[in-house]
Formats: C-alpha cells, structure tokens, sequence
C-alpha cells in the first residue's frame, strides 16, 4: 500500500468531481433543495383546523367549539346552514369535514338535563380529513360531556351527605385520570427529514459514486495502465473509496450547516451518531461496488442500484414515519442495514436515546457492512484478474 499513490488518486478523483458540474449538482445541490422543500411545507407545522358545518340549534355547543384554540389557532371552523340539506352538500362537495345537525329543542334539554341528541355526518370520501375531523369531534364531545356531566353532579351533590356525594360524584365521573407532564426534548420536523436526507446519500449518490466511478475508470483503461506502475489496483480502490466518502461526508456535513443557518435546527449526531453514518458508507460502498463489479457495466449499474433503492427509500422508514407503515414492512427496516441505520440515528438525534439502546444494532450493522465489504473486494479482485489476462 503506497500512501503517496492513494493520495493522488483521492486528490485526482476531487478535482475531476468539482469539473462534473451534473454530480456536483446532485451530490450538494439536490440534496439542499429537497431540505429546503421539506423545511418550507413541513418544517414548523400548523395546528389542522378542522371545517364544520352547523345545522339546528345548537348555540351552546357551537360557542364552545369557536372558543377553542390550539396553539393559538382555532381548532374549529364552524359554519351554519339553514337546512340539512345545504349542509350535506357542502360535506359531499369538501367545504367542510363535518356536518352537525342539532334537532329542535337541543340546546332546552342539554342545559335541563335530559338527555340530548344530535347527528353528526361525516365525508369518508377523504379518508385523511375523515379520520381528523371524527378524532378531534369525538375527543371535543367526550371532552364537552365529561364536563356537562360533573357540572350536574356538583349541583345535584349540594344538600347530600359526605359520603352520598361521593357516590354521585363516581356516577358522574368513574375513573378520574391525572395527567401529568415531565419535562423532556422536544423534536423538530426537520430533525426527521435531515435523518432521511443522510440515508438517501447512501441509497443513491454513494452506490453511484463508487460503483459508476470504478467501471468508468476501467474502461478509460486507467486500471491497466496503473498495473504497469508501482501503484497497485488495491491503492486505487483505497483512494476511490476514500473520495467517494470524503465527498458524501463533505456534502451531508453541508446539509446539516443549511438546516441550521436557514431553519435553525441544530442536528447533532453525536460519536455514535458518526459511527451509524460511516457504516452506512461503508454498507452503501461495499453494495454499490459489488454491483457494478458483477454486472460491468455503467447503465447496468445505474439500473440496478435505482431498482434496490428507489423502493427502500419509502419501504426501509427513510421518508414515511414507522407508524405510518403497514407491519409487513418492519422486517425491511429491521434487516435493511440503512434503514435500521437511519432508524437508530433518529432515537439518537430526535430521542437522546443511550447507547445502551443501539449498541446491538451498531454490532449488526458493523457484520452487515464488513460482509457487503467483503463481497464488492472479492468481485473487485475477480475484475481486476478477468483485465490481467
């Protein structure tokens, strides 16, 4: 192993990168603008007001739905409709999420005690916005009862005795439930996404790298020429691989500088953090070589690194959240080494999650990028003979 040849090859493979203004683009740009993109939609989220319509006499209910905020934004929009009808056209149109219809006499007998009813329609058409609006409805209505319900056993307990009032109180509310808070980190969107943009440079940029920039290199006949001087194929391979990872650290490093200078969100990953991002090089590396080895050829490479990553970038948690998965997917993201990669890089980054909590997977990950490893350096050797003879 010759230092100074590696060092030639990392320095020439660097300067002919910042020449190829397209790889510039995709390995610093692209991954900018998507932070960008994701930071402009998604980075400070906005409390979802949820639309509904009003039909009927319900001047108590609908007072207390416009009086509630969530973080500073209504929860409710409401608006009212002079006759069902109108309503449920605008439900089945999607100018509001629900309908509430409120019989004659509703608002009498709420505030008598007896028991009132009223119908709520909801639009399944959206199966997003149905699930929002029947959630946060149902929660206000429980919510609204609990209350109206307490509210009446306090009157009702007023002459009782101690212990009557402690029946008609368990009446009202049988279980009551503390809710307390602790103080703990709170995570940011783009913690979440910035995670995902740093395995989406080992699914795509780092396979492409080194795989695409060997084979271009064999048929430039660079490695035939390098055989017939002190410098040997392994010294290449060395200095290929430590370009590719100089360029991708460099340019996830960028990323990380981006997301805090614009959105401010410091994302830190920490010694352990950097050990889960250098064994996913090193996985992606050893993938994206092996491939281009065993298939020979650029267009072969591109094609299949594309076909494994394109599914796992929404199969393996990189972009779409792990509850947001059906549970036939988890195996993929507990063996997909990228994808439980970036899996324990959010627990440490978003979580502070210990060691002790992805020390096994550190082990797993480091024996599945050590195989791949071994694998691309066997396919290597087997190209570099096929050239010898």
């Amino acid at each position: 192993m010759k230092t100074r040849a590696i060092r030639g090859i990392l320095t020439k493979d660097l300067k002919e990168f910042m020449r190829e203004k397209t790889t510039v683009f995709w390995v610093f740009v692209f991954p900018i603008m998507l932070i960008s993109v994701f930071g402009l939609l998604w980075g400070n989220p906005s409390p979802a007001t949820v639309k509904v319509g009003v039909v009927g006499d319900g001047s108590m209910i609908v007072g207390a739905m416009e009086n509630i905020t969530l973080d500073g934004e209504p929860l409710f929009e409401v608006t009212s409709f002079t006759n069902e009808s109108k309503g449920l056209d605008a439900l089945s149109h999607g100018s509001v999420r629900a309908l509430l219809v409120f019989p004659l006499g509703f608002s009498q007998n709420l505030s008598k005690g007896v028991p009132a009813h009223l119908t709520v329609y909801y639009n399944k058409g959206n199966p997003e916005g149905y699930q929002i609006a029947r959630g946060t409805i149902e929660s206000f209505f429980s919510e609204f009862s609990e209350r109206i319900a307490l509210k009446r056993a306090f009157t009702t307990a007023g002459n009782l005795s101690p212990a009557e009032r402690e029946l008609v109180y368990g009446i009202a509310e049988p279980i009551s439930v503390s809710t307390l808070t602790v103080p703990g980190r709170g995570t940011d969107p783009m913690e979440f996404y910035v995670t995902g943009f740093i395995a989406l440079q080992f699914l795509f940029a780092t396979m492409n790298m080194i795989g695409v920039g060997t084979l271009t290199e064999i048929e430039k006949g660079t490695i035939r020429r390098i055989a017939a001087s002190p410098t040997t194929p392994w010294d290449f391979l060395l200095g290929k691989i430590l370009s590719t990872l100089t360029l991708i650290i460099a340019s996830i490093v960028a990323g990380i500088t981006f997301t805090y200078i614009t959105f401010h969100t410091p994302v830190l990953p920490g010694v352990l953090g950097w050990v889960i991002i250098l064994l996913m090089a090193t996985f992606s590396m050893g993938l994206g070589l092996a491939i281009a080895m065993l298939t020979r050829s650029i267009k072969a490479t591109n094609a299949v690194v594309n076909i494994v990553s394109w599914p796992m970038m929404f199969l393996a948690g990189i972009f779409v959240p792990l509850s947001a998965l059906p549970n036939w997917v988890r195996p993929i993201i507990e063996y997909y080494p990228i994808g439980r990669a970036v899996r324990d890089l959010r627990l440490l980054v978003m979580y502070n999650a210990s060691p002790r909590e992805v020390a096994p997977d550190i082990l797993w990950l480091g024996l599945a990028s050590l195989s791949t490893l071994v694998v691309a350096v066997i396919s290597y050797r087997w190209a570099i003979q096929r050239l010898s003879r």
